[in-house]
C-alpha cells in the first residue's frame, strides 16, 4: 500500500467516479458538507466528477444536483448514461425482454421480490418489506405489477434487481442465476440482500472506461471510489482504485488505496489527499 501510494500521489487526476450508497452517502443517506465542498473544489480545478451507481437515474439525480455536477451520470451499474445538462441519453444497454422473462420465471420459482426498470420507472412484483425498504433507500415509489409477471415483461428492462432478506434463499437463487445466465448477463451484488442483473458486459468499469476514452482521458488519470462487488471493475480499471473503509474485504484487496469509511467522510479524505 505504501508503494502504491508513492506511485499515485502527484498524479494529475482528470476524472473521478464515485459510487453512491455506502460510499459517497453516509449511513443516513446524506452527503456531508465537507464532502460537497471537496467535490466542488475538485470541479473548480478542472476535474470531471461523475456519480457511478447501481441506482435509477431518477434516484441518483438529486445527489448529482446537490453536488453541482453538470456532465454525465452513470446509473444502473453502467447500463444507462445520461447527460445532466440536457437529459440526453448517451448510452443505454438494457436486459432483453426474452432474458428478463427468463429471470422472472426464476423469481417465481423461488418466490423472490423482483424490481424491473422500464423508462426509469420502478415496477415490483409484490408489496411488502422488500418494496418498502427499497422505496426508503432509493426514494422512488414502486408501481405494483398486477398481471402475471412473465406476461408483464414485454420490453427490455434497464436492469433487474432481486431483493431477498433470507440469506440462504438468496445464495441459492444467486447460484442458479449465475449457472444459467453468466454467459449472457452480468450478475453481481451490491448490498447484502441484493442481486443485480444487467445486460452482458455491462459493468460500471466498462462504462467508465468508455467514457474516459471518449473524453481522451487515460486510465492512469482516473480515480474510482467504491465499496462493493458492483464497484470492483471500475476500481480495477482506474489508475487510483479506492475502497472506502467499510468496503467488502475483497474490494479492499483489489484497491490501490483505502480511505475512511462512508460515515467518516472517506470520499472527502481521498479527494483532499490526492487532488486538492
Amino acid at each position: 500500500m505504501v508503494e502504491a501510494e508513492r506511485e499515485v500521489i502527484g498524479m494529475d487526476y482528470k476524472l473521478v467516479a464515485i459510487d453512491l450508497d455506502d460510499t459517497l452517502l453516509a449511513d443516513d443517506l446524506e452527503i456531508s458538507k465537507r464532502t460537497v465542498e471537496a467535490i466542488e473544489e475538485a470541479q473548480k480545478q478542472g476535474v470531471r466528477v461523475v456519480i457511478a451507481t447501481g441506482r435509477m437515474h431518477s434516484s441518483a439525480l438529486p445527489y448529482a444536483k446537490l453536488l453541482g455536477l453538470e456532465n454525465e451520470l452513470i446509473t444502473y451499474n453502467g447500463a444507462l448514461v445520461k447527460q445532466l445538462v440536457d437529459n440526453q441519453t448517451l448510452y443505454h444497454e438494457p436486459v432483453s425482454a426474452e432474458l428478463a422473462r427468463q429471470i422472472a420465471k426464476v423469481a417465481q420459482e423461488y418466490d423472490l421480490h423482483i424490481n424491473f426498470y422500464l423508462d426509469d420507472l420502478l415496477y415490483v412484483n409484490k408489496a411488502g418489506a422488500e418494496a418498502d425498504y427499497y422505496e426508503e433507500v432509493a426514494g422512488i415509489k414502486p408501481i405494483l405489477i398486477t398481471e402475471d409477471l412473465v406476461d408483464f415483461v414485454d420490453q427490455p428492462s434497464t436492469k433487474i434487481l432481486i431483493i431477498e432478506n433470507d440469506k440462504a434463499k438468496l445464495k441459492e437463487a444467486f447460484a442458479e442465476l449465475t449457472a444459467k445466465f453468466s454467459d449472457s448477463l452480468t450478475i453481481t451484488t451490491s448490498k447484502a440482500n441484493f442481486i443485480e442483473i444487467m445486460s452482458q458486459e455491462v459493468y460500471k468499469g466498462n462504462t467508465l472506461a468508455n467514457l474516459a476514452t471518449e473524453l481522451g482521458i487515460e486510465a492512469e488519470e482516473v480515480m474510482a471510489i467504491g465499496d462493493s462487488y458492483n464497484d470492483l471493475e471500475m476500481i480495477e480499471y482506474a489508475g487510483l482504485g479506492v475502497a472506502v473503509g467499510n468496503a467488502k474485504e475483497e474490494i479492499k484487496e483489489e484497491a490501490d488505496y483505502i480511505t475512511g469509511a462512508n460515515d467518516e467522510e472517506g470520499v472527502a479524505q481521498v479527494i483532499e489527499k490526492f487532488i486538492l
